[in-house]
């Protein structure tokens, strides 16, 4: 088999001056981007970074990003990417678990990565694109002055590639380990089953490659595939649909909720979606309806929802794009990944019953980053345990129906509870609290906190969201701070979250947007 290290040799020898990667200000065919990433490993590599030795990267939605991921991947440096809207927190609890020497940012994030070094003993340098910021080395100075040729670090199958940090039901984000072989089995998997034609197709990428989605799901399975990146740094859904006409983009991957919002931008006569040949759903189940309507007036070719995650390096199962299918199916499993449906014991489960959904295959990663303990509570021999309910028909289509996990998804993002409800927990005033979803159309899911509080007032709930905001991601934020008098508890003393997600909550007027 080969290994993900490689792809970008390869596509250099077949076509060099294709365009890789486009956001809109700059262009560059996949000669210039090997170039470029020769030198990052060179500036890597005179830093200390070497096999085996992770680097933080923490950048928008952008090709110093792909670089980045391109370069750890020359040297064979462990690639860990970092939220670009990550505070400083969450930078540097990263920076400290996987022990990273060197942090890649820009110059918005030059300031945090300057604290992180600053409190983080192991992580010794910030590089800084954009020209000097206090306290960062100048990375745009370095790479015009390193060399543009730097040959290929050997790596096995089973050696790490990328970590990437997801959320999770207990304890801190957990680091998703995944392999060089992992990684080209799930790309070489996902390729195949879109149907892709080598260096000819097109793909719109508003997923961040901060993200295992848009890293792997689709800048490298574009790498794989020959194609050409069109990359935007964020959702605006204007843009989105002029993109796909100015460009002619054929793949376009996104959450249930950017669907819905192409779904009513869309205005016949003004957008062009004709050379959509493939839509891909994933981060969450989607309606139907959705489906069918952007397909029958969006003019789209095939819309189909897919099913996997970051342990498994990409997604594993997906709606066929031709032929038959299933309406709210994620379809069969295909390539090298197989599914099993079991009961609480692992017993794997008749067709048609509900069971907990285990993934085996050659895209399983090897288990969680320096956390034995979990690993082995999710990974074994059978495979990685979901934690998501779902049944197989007869066919062997499987559809999601619940989650075990206490896990918020809102806009095909997650929002871990335990790491929002930690944060309240700091304010003087809050007794309990438990964060839970409550159900949103476009969303489909809004993160809720439920708090039992000293003199509970609206100006202690503005606190609360405050508060949030300093130290979390925007989009972890509770959209709204549900005051009540008693917590229903368990007889251990655990909070009954199911209790609190069947209760009716009465949102303020424009929470749900």
């Amino acid at each position: 088999m080969r290994i993900v290290s490689e792809l970008l040799q390869d596509a250099v020898r077949w076509i060099p001056d294709r365009v890789f990667i486009d956001d809109g200000t700059r262009s560059m065919t996949y000669r210039d981007v090997d170039r470029m990433a020769a030198r990052l490993a060179n500036v890597l590599a005179d830093q200390g970074v070497g096999p085996d030795v992770p680097v933080c990267v923490y950048l928008p939605n952008c090709p110093d990003l792909a670089v980045g991921y391109l370069a750890c991947l020359r040297l064979g440096a462990i690639f860990v990417p970092v939220a670009s809207m990550a505070r400083e927190r969450e930078v540097c609890s990263i920076a400290e678990r996987t022990e990273a020497p060197v942090i890649v940012t820009g110059s918005a994030g030059a300031a945090v990565a300057v604290a992180a070094v600053r409190q983080i003993p192991s992580l010794r340098v910030a590089l800084a694109h954009g020209g000097p910021a206090g306290g960062c080395l100048d990375l745009d100075d370095l790479l015009s002055a390193a060399s543009d040729e730097r040959p290929l670090e050997r790596r096995r199958l089973e050696d790490v590639a990328a970590v990437f940090f997801t959320s999770g039901t207990t304890g801190e984000p957990k680091g998703a380990m995944q392999t060089h072989g992992s990684i080209y089995s799930t790309v070489r998997d996902m390729a195949t089953f879109n149907r892709f034609r080598f260096g000819k197709e097109t793909l719109l990428d508003v997923l961040p490659m901060f993200n295992n989605f848009g890293a792997t799901c689709l800048m490298l399975t574009a790498l794989y595939s020959g194609g050409t990146l069109i990359v935007h740094e964020r959702w605006e859904t204007e843009r989105v649909l002029s993109d796909i006409a100015r460009h002619r983009v054929t793949y376009f991957a996104g959450t249930p909720t950017m669907l819905i919002y192409l779904w009513k931008g869309f205005r016949p006569g003004e957008h062009d979606l004709s050379s959509l040949r493939l839509v891909i759903a994933g981060g969450a189940p989607v309606a139907p309806d959705v489906v069918e309507a952007c397909e029958n007036e969006l003019g789209i070719a095939r819309v189909s929802q897919i099913y996997g995650a970051t342990e498994v390096s990409g997604y594993v199962t997906g709606d066929p794009v031709e032929g038959a299918r299933r309406p709210g199916s994620a379809g069969p499993a295909f390539g090298s990944s197989r599914i099993a449906i079991v009961d609480d014991d692992g017993v794997e489960l008749p067709r048609g019953e509900i069971g907990e959904v285990v993934i085996s295959g050659d895209t399983v990663g090897p288990g969680y980053w320096r956390d034995p303990e979990t690993t082995a509570a999710f990974y074994s021999t059978a495979g990685w345990r979901s934690g998501d309910l779902g049944l197989m028909d007869h066919d062997g289509c499987l559809s999601i129906v619940d989650r075990k996990k206490d896990l918020v998804i809102s806009g095909g993002y997650n929002i871990y509870p335990l790491e929002v409800e930690n944060i309240l927990y700091r304010h003087p005033r809050v007794r309990l609290c438990a964060v839970v979803g409550t159900p949103d159309k476009v969303k489909g899911e809004l993160a809720v906190a439920f708090v039992v509080a000293t003199d509970p007032s609206q100006e202690l709930a503005a606190e609360l969201i405050a508060l949030c905001r300093t130290e979390l991601m925007a989009y972890k934020v509770p959209r709204h701070v549900e005051f009540i008098d008693d917590m229903p508890l368990g007889p251990t003393g655990k909070i009954l979250k199911r209790e609190l997600r069947g209760r009716e909550i009465q949102l303020p007027a424009g929470v749900r947007s």
